[in-house]
């Protein structure tokens, strides 16, 4: 089987028809059909429900379309690795969660790139904080960067990573300065403030340390949930466009309320503050190189 084979299954799927697909490979049609039944072949079912037009797949090839997908993007890691460790070079992944991608992991990057030159390459997966969590403990990261509570560190689920905690994040409340947050809600026989705040799912790890700040501000307010995200970025965005209140890291906000987009409500609501730290993989064929680059950063945090 030749990667070109998936290639081409993959754009056959995204473009829906043979001629569209043949383009974007840049190759003709007949050698773009030649080489998906080659595939078929090589497989042994058929993935292509010639007898119909348009293109239609059959049930087996769209059941494994995330396999196929899954399966290129291991091989072409794969190929990577093994030619950058033969030039000499190592790469390693780094998972970290959106927020911490924008904010305090290019530093880090830059300082590794630095110190270290051509001898260490990056891959870097932005995802939520379960998932970044759940990458690292299967061992599909060499690196974690996430946030944590300081009283229950990751490091109870993972004995054997190495764990260095770089700095408190605070998450702040903050608005647009001319958003009415708040209003007044007259029942018969009271009057409430109501406060208008965009928030995070309560499954996902922002929803969940938040609860308990939630039910805090909850006593003195009546809370409208005006939006729901576990994307940081995309609700600091909302709250700029004054769409209501939000607790956001500082981190992600410090720009914004240098600039006077955005203003701090600390002083009227909670803040929370968060651990972020740094774990590694002590074991595994990277184990030394992953050792030199937590010792540098390590080092170099504590330097600062």
């Amino acid at each position: 089987m030749k990667q070109e084979w998936i290639e081409d299954f993959l754009a056959l799927i995204e473009f829906g028809t043979f001629s569209r697909a043949a383009i974007e490979r840049n190759v003709t049609q007949p050698a773009f059909s030649r080489r998906v039944r080659l595939l078929e072949e090589w497989l042994g079912v058929t993935l292509i429900d010639r007898s119909v037009q348009p293109v239609q797949f059959t049930p087996v090839a769209q059941r494994y379309v995330p396999e196929f997908r899954a399966l290129l993007h291991d091989l072409t890691q794969l190929r990577m690795r093994m030619r950058e460790e033969g030039n000499g070079s190592v790469r390693l992944v780094v998972t970290t969660q959106h927020s911490l991608t924008i904010t305090h992991l290019p530093a880090l990057l830059k300082l590794v790139s630095t110190e270290l030159e051509d001898k260490v390459e990056f891959t870097v997966r932005s995802e939520n904080r379960d998932e970044c969590v759940a990458q690292f403990m299967r061992g599909q990261a060499d690196l974690l960067l996430c946030l944590e509570e300081g009283h229950d560190p990751l490091l109870t689920l993972m004995p054997k990573a190495q764990r260095f905690q770089l700095g408190i994040e605070k998450i702040i409340p903050v608005s647009a300065p001319d958003t009415l947050i708040l209003s007044t809600v007259r029942g018969e026989h009271q009057q409430q403030e109501r406060l208008r705040v965009l928030s995070f799912p309560l499954s996902s790890y922002m929803g969940r340390i938040m609860s308990p700040l939630m039910t805090q501000v909850m006593r003195t307010y009546s809370v409208e949930i005006v939006h729901e995200s576990v994307f940081l970025a995309g609700v600091k965005e909302m709250v700029k466009a004054g769409l209501g209140m939000a607790w956001l890291p500082s981190s992600l906000v410090s720009m914004d309320l240098r600039s006077g987009e955005l203003i701090d409500l600390s002083a009227q609501f909670p803040v929370l503050d968060m651990c972020f730290s740094l774990y590694a993989h002590s074991q595994g064929a990277q184990a030394t190189v992953i050792q030199e680059v937590y010792d540098l950063l390590q080092e170099a945090w504590r330097s600062t």
